[in-house]
Formats: C-alpha cells, structure tokens, sequence
C-alpha cells in the first residue's frame, strides 16, 4: 500500500479510533487523510506506539467506552437504569391522568360552568315569572 513515514495526524487518528478495531481505522486514515494503510501496516505502527486495537464496546446512547453493555437494552448499566426510569415516571403520569381523569381537568370545569350558568339562568327565570322551582315540581 504506501511506504510513507506516519503523520502526527495519522497517529491521532490512530489513538482516536483505535478502541474501534483497524477495520476502523483504516478507515478513519482513507477518509480524513487521503492515506491507505494495510491492516499489517496499521498493527504494527500500533504496536510500535503502545496503542491497543482491541474492539472495546460502546454505549450507543451516552459514548461510554469500554463499558458492559445490557444484552437486552444494548445500553451501559447507567443509561439502562435512566431509561427504567423514565419509562417509570412516563407510566406514572399516565396513572395520574387516568385516575384523575373523571374528577379534574379542563372538559370536567367546562362542563361545571355550563351547568351553573344553566342553573343560574333557570332561577332568574323562575323568580321572574313566580315559576315552581325544580324540586317543587313533580317531574
């Protein structure tokens, strides 16, 4: 591939991928660099540099490095238990609002001033005309 000496870039790019494996730092040097290295040529310089190529897993959501992901969340332990949570207080809320559905909210208090306003309207009426009132009335 190239017989070229390594860049102080080149070598960054190294230290910056390196917990990826070479695949990605092959990669990393073609894409940003413009330099094709091979996987012998890559191992070797990391090697000769004290920089480990070990693949070391990643959590997805917050970018831990070298951490023990969930097998069932793919998540770090931390990022695992806010989720828990937030699904937690997400099922809460929904509690909430279901419990409280039927006793409080803006279509119970609408309704709630409709009927007093019906109420209020029917009295003056009554009085005004000597009317019977509701439970005075046999309906």
């Amino acid at each position: 591939m190239s017989a070229q000496p390594w860049t102080c870039r080149q070598e960054e790019l190294l230290r910056e991928h390196c917990y990826e494996g070479v695949d990605a730092v092959r990669m990393a040097l073609a894409r940003e660099c413009g330099v094709r290295r091979s996987v012998r040529a890559i191992e070797a310089h990391a090697s000769r540099i004290h920089v480990s190529l070990r693949r070391l897993s990643t959590c997805p959501e917050c970018g831990a490095v070298g951490v023990r992901l969930n097998h069932i969340s793919g998540m770090c332990a931390r990022c695992t238990e806010e989720a828990h949570v937030e699904e937690e207080r997400a099922f809460r809320d929904l509690l909430e609002l279901e419990a409280h559905g039927c006793d409080e909210g803006p279509e119970i208090e609408a309704a709630r001033r409709e009927w007093a306003r019906l109420r209020q309207r029917n009295s003056r009426t009554r009085r005004a005309f000597g009317l019977l009132g509701k439970h005075e009335r046999e309906l």
